[in-house]
């Protein structure tokens, strides 16, 4: 009997180039895969021809510091010095500063399965001076839900996406933003240079030095948190080196819009890109900053299957003027406390609205002094009737 020849590729990913990340193990125990800081001239891990196809593996945003079996001391030590191993740098052959890099998400997956939605002891969440102590969760991906034993009677659709994604800056770029952020290191309201723990794939002592943390989103992307960057979402990065240079990791299971308390859910996770240039495209199209076209695959849940908490920038005695932050955390604050009527702690109440699929609005910016945001909680996610009755 004669067999026609077939086609069959070595493994599930379609022989798509794929850095791998050895799960549980740290990048200063990998560092070939990445890096923990932005410089121009870490070398690249992978090099793709535009309109080519990369798969980037990544761990947490902790660098498997934290464990799903540890305990709140645990988080006490965490290291932020580590923050953010990221895969990469992604050369793309021909591009040029002055280019756009298209990164095209194709698929957002887990690791391991497990993610973390810890309050850390002393960083800035939105509600960070309420909930100073700390607190533990951990998540599971069960069949497209999110489940977690510290958080119980909640059940939340998964939406895996990056939450770290960018290119490199030029040295140019690099010194505005120092210069720019200078002001902000002595009191820690930002991430000075700092050498301990830097990895930039065999970069020496200096590169170290100056090399940007990677805490803030900036020109480049980076830290942009922004939770429809799953399957099927579009970035426009603005080319500032040769090659773009593009590096991803910080992957979520979910998030709320905000990230209110640090946390998403944080996993390790698999991105499948397909990269695209548009050639003179930040001169053409009048992009500085990264653009997002978001992934269609979003979870709603009907207009009406949302109890909304509003928030002006005004409490008790206290007021502001057109603070449309302050006015987040009023309307935060309303909603933990709503869940506590419920039955809630404060902490898991903070780690629902940081998680789940919230919506967060600019309701009103206009109304002089008090601007209006509205917190949007899914009803649905939870598995008894919480509107008031």
């Amino acid at each position: 009997m004669n067999v026609e020849p077939f086609s069959r590729f070595s493994d599930r990913y379609l022989d798509v180039p794929r850095v791998t990340c050895q799960v549980g193990i740290p990048l200063a125990a990998q560092p070939e895969i990445g890096h923990n800081r932005w410089h121009p001239e870490i070398p690249p891990a992978v090099a793709v021809d535009p309109g080519g196809e990369v798969i980037l593996e990544s761990a947490a945003y902790d660098d498997y510091q934290i464990h799903d079996n540890g305990s709140l001391d645990e988080l006490r030590r965490v290291d932020l010095s580590r923050m953010h191993p990221l895969t990469g740098p992604v050369h793309v052959k021909g591009a040029r500063p002055g280019d756009v890099l298209v990164a095209e998400v194709m698929g957002v997956e887990p690791l391991s399965g497990i993610a973390f939605s810890n309050i850390l002891p002393g960083t800035p969440g939105l509600l960070g001076e309420i909930f100073p102590d700390g607190y533990r969760s951990t998540w599971h991906a069960r069949g497209g839900m999110a489940e977690s034993p510290e958080v119980p009677g909640v059940r939340i659709p998964a939406q895996p996406h990056v939450g770290t994604i960018g290119v490199a800056p030029s040295f140019e770029l690099m010194r505005l933003w120092h210069e720019r952020e200078q002001p902000l290191y002595a009191d820690g309201r930002a991430f000075a240079p700092d050498p301990r723990n830097a990895l930039l794939r065999g970069l020496g002592e200096q590169a170290q030095r100056v090399a940007a943390r990677t805490q803030p989103p900036r020109e480049n992307g980076g830290n942009m948190d922004i939770n429809r960057l799953g399957p099927g979402a579009k970035i426009y990065f603005p080319v500032f080196v040769e090659g773009a240079l593009l590096s991803l990791g910080d992957h979520h299971l979910s998030a709320g819009d905000g990230e209110c308390n640090f946390n998403a859910m944080e996993m390790d996770g698999r991105t499948w890109l397909r990269l695209h240039l548009i050639k003179d495209g930040m001169a053409r199209h009048r992009i500085t900053t990264p653009l997002v076209q978001p992934t269609p695959l979003v979870a709603h849940f009907g207009a009406d299957r949302y109890l909304g908490f509003n928030g002006f920038c005004c409490n008790g005695t206290e007021q502001g003027y057109q603070d449309a932050t302050f006015a987040a955390q009023e309307a935060m604050r309303r909603a933990v406390d709503y869940l506590m009527g419920l039955g809630y702690s404060g902490e898991q109440a903070y780690v629902i609205l940081s998680v789940a699929p919230v919506e967060i609005r600019i309701s009103c910016i206009v109304t002089i002094p008090n601007p209006t945001v509205t917190l949007y909680l899914p009803i649905d996610i939870f598995d008894r009737d919480i509107l008031p009755r």
